[in-house]
C-alpha cells in the first residue's frame, strides 16, 4: 500500500490541505494558513473512501469547466467546503472550513489565488493514486 499525500490548494500566501494525519494511518487533518494571519488545524473523520470520492468530484469539477461546489463529507460535522470561479485558464477556489460541532458560529473563509487547471488535475491525480 502506498502512503497517502496530502492535497494543498493555494500558493505560499494563502492555502488549504487535506492531509492524512501522521499520528493515525486512518485520521486526516485539514490545515489552512492566510498570510501567517489566520490559521486552522483540526482532525477531520474521513475513511480512505471519501478521501477517494472527494478526489474524483473535485477532478470531475475541474475537467467540467464550470464554477462547481464540493463539501469533502456530506453531513453536519463538514470541515471543508471549495467553491471554485473559472478564471482564465485556472480556477479561484472560495474555501470555508468549519471545526467539527462548530457549524453556526466558528469558520474561516479564505480566497485562494488562480490555479491553472492542468496543473490542478495533475495534483488531484497524484491524491487519488496515492490512496490506493
Amino acid at each position: 500500500m502506498t502512503t497517502a499525500v496530502g492535497l494543498r490548494l493555494g500558493d505560499d500566501q494563502a492555502w488549504v490541505e487535506l492531509a492524512p494525519d501522521p499520528d493515525g494511518p486512518e485520521q486526516w487533518r485539514v490545515t489552512a494558513d492566510w498570510v501567517g494571519a489566520f490559521t486552522a488545524d483540526f482532525e477531520t473523520d474521513l475513511e480512505p473512501e471519501e478521501a477517494a470520492a472527494f478526489a474524483d468530484a473535485l477532478l470531475a469539477g475541474v475537467d467540467g469547466g464550470g464554477p462547481f461546489r464540493l463539501e469533502v463529507t456530506e453531513g453536519r460535522n463538514n470541515p471543508l467546503l471549495l467553491q471554485s470561479v473559472p478564471a482564465d485558464d485556472g480556477l479561484v477556489f472560495l474555501v470555508r472550513l468549519t471545526p467539527n460541532g462548530h457549524d453556526t458560529g466558528t469558520h474561516l473563509d479564505v480566497e485562494l489565488d488562480p490555479v491553472d487547471r492542468a496543473e490542478l488535475r495533475a495534483r488531484i491525480e497524484d491524491f487519488r493514486r496515492s490512496l490506493v
